[in-house]
């Protein structure tokens, strides 16, 4: 049952387009088959009071070109659609080339109240007072757990104020051979080299892969409380053994999921997008699961980052009060709490939140909620040589896990490659 929530963002009337004709809308987003039909679901109430309007969606379901390819070909060639999904780490780009409208001098007149969404996630899409994508969805990264893991070791389920202290110890001792053939085959955690996921690790180490500037990462990435963070994250496979060797470039798709699925890996780091995947199995009675904030350092307060997708208007908008409206629309109570209920992000309005939460019977999305409250914006979303960055950072958790470097002398080698991409933008 679709559960109620107060209207917050009022948009313009309803009613056909101001000129009497209908007008076709393009929404671009990066929606594959079954989440295009949901976005079906949200549209479906917005085109019956709107009928001058058709709405039509450009999705990766639709087209087989990268999503940001189209995106920033169609305005290169003058002919963006009218509304695109903006994920945070497009942003910095498209700010700089002064592609996308800053939505503020129209929120008021369009009677949007900015006041009823989540601030951290509508700061990674403004730039002081300018507003360049209303915030749809987003999520924190935490850690999922197997209560049935640990109720069978007798371990108490984490809280968030647990330590990384806290975290080895527990993954000690669910790292386990139970079958007593001499190997591994239960891990108490799981290494990701992914950087948009072991960045947040060294934030709650007290370090960071760039200054606080996003210029350089030398004497940021290479600062003693990095490389500690780094020694600690690698030395789950360095020295404490309690994640499987599967981290490579190899691994296919969704190694990770069938791991923690089928018992074998007992914690994992990951976002709001494993909630609908884990539901069945707690439906069905076959496994259950919880979870919590990422771990911090002792002395060093939670950290962790989200990830965020809105809605933008080019600046080149043709029909810009239809696009803002739409945009309004797709970011409202009813869209929100659809998107919320499939489970794939947190809505960013606060009503539709409570909402989800106040619904949720496993505590799943409350402990979404706390987790936001000690986030971040990305470095994706802050600055826009990030892809080139993300791109060589793997390599320095290869380099210590895989070929036995010194972390203390990767980081250092890495740094100097960072300022050598960063050095570019200048």
């Amino acid at each position: 049952m679709r559960r109620r929530v107060a209207a917050c963002l009022v948009v313009w009337g309803c009613g056909a387009a101001a000129d009497g004709d209908r007008v076709t809308l393009e929404l671009a987003n990066r929606a594959d088959y079954l989440e295009a039909r949901l976005e079906d679901r949200v549209l479906g109430p917005y085109v019956a009071v709107h009928p001058g309007v058709r709405v039509v969606q450009q999705n990766t379901a639709t087209y087989q070109a990268p999503y940001r390819e189209r995106l920033l070909t169609s305005m290169a060639a003058g002919s963006p659609p009218d509304v695109f999904q903006l994920d945070n780490i497009d942003l910095p780009a498209l700010v700089n080339r002064g592609v996308v409208l800053d939505l503020a001098p129209y929120l008021t007149r369009a009677a949007v109240d900015i006041a009823c969404l989540d601030q951290t996630v509508l700061s990674i899409f403004s730039r002081g007072s300018a507003v360049y994508a209303l915030p749809r969805g987003y999520t924190p990264l935490v850690v999922v757990y197997n209560k049935d893991l640990f109720d069978r070791a007798g371990i108490p389920y984490p809280r968030d104020d647990w330590t990384w202290d806290d975290f080895l110890r527990i993954a000690k001792r669910l790292t386990r051979d139970t079958d007593g053939d001499g190997t591994i085959d239960q891990w108490g955690t799981y290494f990701d080299r992914r950087p948009f996921v072991w960045i947040p690790w060294v934030w709650a180490g007290g370090g960071d892969v760039l200054c606080p500037d996003g210029r350089r990462a030398g004497g940021c990435l290479d600062a003693p409380v990095t490389i500690d963070a780094i020694r600690w994250y690698t030395g789950w496979m360095t020295r404490q053994g309690i994640a499987p060797r599967t981290h490579n470039l190899l691994k296919s798709v969704g190694d990770d999921f069938r791991l923690f699925n089928s018992g074998r890996v007992a914690m994992m780091t990951t976002g709001h997008s494993w909630v609908p995947r884990l539901r069945p199995y707690v439906a069905a009675g076959r496994m259950r699961f919880g979870f919590v904030g990422i771990p911090h350092r002792t002395g060093v307060r939670p950290a962790t980052a989200i990830y965020a997708s809105g809605y933008a208007v080019p600046a080149l908008a043709a029909r810009r009060k239809l696009s803002i409206e739409l945009a309004a629309y797709l970011t409202d109570s009813l869209a929100d709490a659809v998107r919320g209920e499939a489970g794939l992000e947190l809505p960013a309005l606060t009503t539709a939140v409570q909402a989800l939460v106040a619904g949720d019977t496993l505590g799943w999305e409350a402990a979404f909620v706390r987790a936001t409250a000690v986030g971040r914006a990305p470095w994706g979303a802050r600055i826009e040589r990030w892809r080139e960055v993300e791109a060589v950072l793997p390599d320095l958790l290869d380099r210590i896990t895989l070929a036995g470097a010194d972390p203390g002398a990767a980081a250092h080698d890495m740094a100097r490659q960072v300022d050598r991409v960063l050095g570019a933008t200048r």
